[in-house]
């Protein structure tokens, strides 16, 4: 018996792990990573795994079910129902994920109270038509990543989540409920919305949302908002409800643009900061504070720039039924109650008053520069 057959019956006797091992001393070689051709649609990718050719699967998917697999696209495109990512320090890169069902990635163990977890780095997740291909993330943490030309999302939902989404580009909606600490910086998000519920502890900073929208919505707050573009849109951002003394939303740096209302607090607007903002050409009004009574805000409406906004305003009214149009309009209820400070606010070629306030409503913080009104108002002096 020569010894090649020798070997062969020594390592069906001795098993896998041992087998692998004994291989790589006799020859110096380690098993190879699977390959595209060891993929099949409908399976499950156990180990790390690069595609060395398209995938197109119909009718099924793929899943990941262990721990820290990587899987490499190698550049290539999985096309299929989606991919279900059903472990924790999961990987996948360099590539295109086209879903041809509502969710084109999934992160979430279904069967387990255990967080799952994925990083997507340079991958595209699209869908096959504007109802498919959504990034998906329950109980899980997700960090998205790239570039906004290698870094695509076409929708995203984060249930009881944790995310990180950096330099990267998202159309349609982004849904965040019952998550903590989401980070989205760096970014370009476009052609869709963003909602916020029972969410706290957000940072969105250096992004352009472009037709894009926010709403801060029920139970939600701590939130800052830095650095940021909001434009070519409605209303570029609503504050509903959320936002309390111990967890303001912080609005610090960022531009409202060629919108009809910049920015639009409602009641949830209470203790939210408001500072060195840039409010331009937006139609209506660039900031609307907008109550229907007044509450305690410790923190100064100051240090913002109101330009050219309210030049073409459309027909709207407060909840006290005055017409609404310039830089700054506040209502907070029909009986006047001065619980908010404006403080150097400063505008210029507003098609309205720079600042608009119910006598007796606000604190004048000293500063301001540009008209007031109504007229006249002893409550507010405007230089």
């Amino acid at each position: 018996m020569n010894r090649e057959r020798k070997t062969g019956r020594l390592l069906r006797r001795l098993g896998t792990p041992v087998a692998c091992a004994l291989l790589v001393a006799l020859t110096g070689t380690t098993p190879a990573k699977a390959s595209a051709a060891e993929v099949t649609c409908g399976g499950t990718v156990s180990a790390d795994t690069t595609l060395t050719a398209d995938l197109t699967c119909v009718g099924s998917g793929l899943r990941i079910d262990t721990d820290g697999v990587t899987l490499d696209l190698g550049g290539h495109t999985f096309t299929g129902t989606g991919l279900a990512v059903q472990a924790a320090e999961v990987t996948v890169k360099n590539g295109r994920i086209v879903g041809t069902s509502e969710v084109g990635v999934s992160v979430h163990r279904p069967d387990s109270d255990d967080r799952a977890g994925a990083t997507l780095s340079d991958v595209q997740v699209v869908g096959k038509d504007p109802a498919s291909g959504r990034t998906r993330v329950q109980n899980a943490t997700l960090t998205l990543t790239g570039t906004p030309s290698t870094c695509v999302a076409e929708g995203l939902t984060l249930l009881a989540a944790t995310a990180t989404v950096e330099q990267c580009a998202v159309s349609r909606d982004i849904s965040v409920q019952d998550s903590t600490g989401v980070t989205i910086s760096s970014s370009r998000l476009s052609n869709g919305r963003l909602l916020t519920e029972r969410s706290t502890g957000g940072t969105y900073n250096g992004t352009v949302f472009d037709a894009f929208p926010v709403t801060v919505g029920a139970g939600s707050g701590g939130d800052v908002f830095q650095d940021n573009v909001f434009r070519n849109t409605e209303t570029a951002f609503e504050v509903k409800s959320g936002g309390s003394p111990s967890r303001p939303v912080t609005f610090n740096g960022n531009v409202f643009m060629n919108n009809s209302v910049g920015l639009l607090g409602g009641d949830g607007f209470d203790a939210a900061t408001v500072k060195g903002n840039v409010f331009h050409s937006n139609r209506t009004v660039g900031l609307l504070i907008n109550q229907s009574s007044a509450a305690v805000n410790p923190n100064p409406v100051a240090d913002n720039i109101f330009f050219a906004n309210g030049t073409s305003p459309r027909k709207i009214t407060d909840l006290g039924g005055n017409t609404v149009r310039g830089g700054l309009h506040v209502f907070t209820g029909s009986t006047p109650q001065p619980s908010l400070t404006l403080a150097r606010n400063t505008g210029l070629a507003n098609g309205g008053f720079l600042i608009w306030a119910k006598p007796g409503s606000v604190v004048d913080g000293g500063g301001n520069r540009g008209p007031c009104g109504p007229r006249p108002n002893p409550s507010l002096t405007c230089g």
